[in-house]
């Protein structure tokens, strides 16, 4: 339970940028997609047919890295330079499905930082604390309990060769791949205790500011639309346009919750103002 507390309080004051959609999130559009592959090109159809646990692996491995945010831009983990580069590098058919779990990873990605966290961030700007990490957490509450056993037998497997490929393209940050891929087992490890996903079940139902069903849903089904125009139209697909890191759409979205709840808090903006003008 300590451990559980203290990575609960290390993903909250993280700063806004650490993750988008969490482990589970990726887990669960990447199984569909598997078991939805049936438009992609054959060769690619049969790639991760042949290597499906890899593919999934490539789907949660972009955010093996922290403090994305202290490296040059052109090397960002989060960018569709990067999973290009994994591409064009891999060389098994492991490592190939790998790179193409890690371009889908950002295809989600497109849709948490460009949509779902910017207008959770502006909604709830009368609360000091419900931030990016805490609007992901509340993303994984809703992970139906398959995809934990599925994260369980991704846990044990070995992907020593894909990490290989992973550490020879992708930049040091604040810490080593080695350090960051520890610290990423650990918090693969905490997404399967129960405990965990009890809690982050129980913020939701504790928590004024709702996610409904239907709304869940529609995130959900978006960010599997992205994933299969980027791996079935590949460059020709319009979703390229879009930033896996949202970076202009975050910084946005910041500066929107800071003004508003400087109004808030001094009382020149009502609650009812504020509703409007974000909804």
């Amino acid at each position: 339970m300590l451990l559980i507390l203290l990575l609960t309080l290390t993903l909250v004051v993280l700063p806004d940028n650490c993750w988008a959609w969490g482990i589970g999130f990726h887990l669960q559009v990447g199984s569909w997609l598997l078991d939805n592959s049936a438009a992609l090109a054959e060769p690619l159809r049969q790639l991760l047919a042949r290597c499906p646990q890899d593919y999934l692996y490539g789907c949660i491995a972009a955010d093996i890295t922290l403090g994305k945010k202290f490296t040059h831009y052109l090397k960002h983990c989060h960018s569709w330079r990067v999973a290009l580069q994994l591409i064009d590098q891999a060389r098994t058919d492991g490592q190939k499905a790998c790179a193409y779990g890690y371009l889908s990873h950002l295809a989600m990605d497109t849709v948490a930082h460009s949509f779902f966290v910017p207008f959770k961030m502006v909604r709830t700007y009368p609360s000091v604390m419900l931030k990016h990490a805490y609007w992901e957490m509340r993303m994984e509450g809703n992970v139906p309990p398959e995809t934990w056993l599925l994260a369980r037998r991704i846990a044990r497997h070995d992907f020593r060769a894909n990490d290989e490929l992973l550490r020879s393209i992708i930049a040091n940050t604040l810490f080593s791949f080695g350090t960051n891929k520890r610290i990423f087992n650990s918090l693969l490890m905490l997404n399967r205790l129960q405990h965990w996903q009890k809690m982050m079940r129980s913020m939701g139902r504790n928590s004024r500011w709702d996610i409904p069903a239907e709304r869940r849903d529609d995130y959900l089904t978006l960010a599997r639309t992205v994933t299969e125009s980027i791996l079935r139209q590949m460059d020709q697909s319009p979703f390229w346009a879009a930033d896996p890191a949202g970076e202009r759409a975050l910084y946005a979205a910041r500066l929107l919750r800071k003004n508003l709840h400087l109004l808030h808090v001094s009382g020149k903006l009502s609650p009812e103002e504020g509703t409007a003008l974000v909804l």
